[in-house]
């Protein structure tokens, strides 16, 4: 994606991948999701709040929960902190802004409806590069 982002991800109840723009991890979203669901929901029981934050060797993962959506983002631990977060912010806020009309109590798990977000990610990604 970019030196600020590497990974992004949007997860649904359950740990459902519904959006991916990856570069790093090239596994099976299924496990992804089920993985990153399945953790969240281990430290919220402990901790009674979602992950925010956490850093493993190289690489520094950025999670957030704006319901229905729990999104994940990944960078390395050599970009400051403030900037990674503030790119994952913006697009996590933006695919909010986006579908969170478009998703009804009755949605079929269509996951169609979010492959042209690309696009967004793309556009922040050529603004980064810009500003840089």
């Amino acid at each position: 994606m970019t030196e600020f982002l590497l990974d992004f991800f949007v997860l649904a109840d359950g740990g459902k991948v519904i959006f991916s723009h990856c570069s790093l991890l090239q596994c099976d979203e299924t496990l992804i999701g089920a993985y990153f669901h399945a953790i969240n929901s281990i430290y919220k029981i402990c901790f009674e709040r979602d992950m925010q934050k956490v850093s493993l060797n190289q690489y520094r993962l950025h999670f957030k929960k704006i319901e229905p959506f729990f999104f994940i983002g990944i960078s390395t631990i050599h970009v400051k902190t403030k900037v990674a977060n503030e790119n994952f912010e913006i697009l996590s806020n933006q695919f909010y802004k986006k579908f969170r009309s478009k998703l009804t109590k009755n949605w079929e798990s269509d996951v169609a409806l979010f492959h042209n977000f690309n696009s967004e990610v793309d556009k922040q990604v050529k603004e980064i590069s810009l500003t840089k």
